[in-house]
């Protein structure tokens, strides 16, 4: 099955989204922790800027409104099948302004417990980083989240797949979650709206007396939704496909745009 059904790239430019990446500073860093806020107020914390240090997420506060664009694209709920420049337009209101890399992929998710033995801070985390030395457990996202497909691309390296919800779960229309999952039933393919972020992470050392893990490289590609939790949702409990427009930031990342289109072939094989 094609995942990567299209893509582009694309650059915008005066946008009104209440949506911003944020940064602040730590130590002698001028900036070292990464953000998403809404309306200038920080909602994740997506990582820092340390490509030796693990990857992580986690949710600061609830984002109880969704966030769409003011124009409906009915298009979006039958679900697309190219990128076309008339959505683009009518997307860059909720996407904020910078560099992106645009794929339109085809995704399965599957709904991941924090703690659970498919959360992959307890698990794939864990295996590679250990247990945090201050803490001493497994980080914890604060937030519920789906995962999509991990894949093996050689060279010690792993793409590990990321669906995170600006919204929250709690707040979703289950009414709306059945319109969505009889569109599938259907054969339809709603899509749904991300904001992503490639982090490619890997321990610097390893202790003498530890085996190495099989893979040192994780390439974590995380989608945080924009617009779609109840398409998401719905996919997720027939475990069935539904599409994904993903706005990959390339300059937010711990990765280049040369990554990003690696990340994108190994996704289309």
């Amino acid at each position: 099955m094609k995942r990567l059904l299209n893509k582009r790239t694309t650059k915008i430019v005066s946008s009104n989204s209440p949506l911003t990446f944020e940064t602040t500073g730590g130590g002698s860093w001028e900036v070292w922790d990464r953000f998403i806020a809404v309306n200038g107020q920080n909602i994740y914390h997506i990582g820092n800027v340390c490509g030796t240090c693990s990857f992580f997420f986690e949710k600061l506060i609830d984002n109880k409104k969704s966030i769409n664009p003011k124009e409906t694209i009915d298009k979006l709920n039958v679900g697309l099948i190219f990128i076309d420049d008339n959505t683009i337009d009518i997307l860059r209101e909720i996407i904020p302004n910078g560099f992106y890399e645009i794929a339109l992929l085809t995704i399965t998710p599957k709904f991941t417990v924090v703690g659970q033995p498919n959360d992959y801070f307890a698990k794939e985390q864990v295996d590679l980083w250990g247990i945090d030395g201050y803490y001493g457990v497994p980080h914890s996202p604060k937030v519920n989240y789906y995962r999509g497909s991990d894949k093996e691309i050689g060279d010690d390296r792993k793409i590990f797949e990321f669906f995170i919800p600006l919204t929250s779960t709690e707040n979703l229309d289950q009414k709306r979650v059945d319109f969505y999952k009889e569109k599938i039933l259907k054969g339809n393919k709603p899509t749904a709206i991300s904001l992503s972020t490639l982090d490619i992470k890997e321990p610097a050392v390893w202790p003498e007396d530890d085996i190495k893990p099989e893979f040192t490289s994780h390439w974590c590609i995380a989608h945080y939704i924009v617009d779609g939790h109840h398409k998401i949702k719905a996919a997720c409990d027939l475990n069935s496909e539904i599409t994904l427009l993903s706005f990959i930031a390339t300059e937010k990342g711990i990765s280049s745009t040369d990554d990003i289109n690696e990340l994108l072939k190994h996704i289309d094989n």
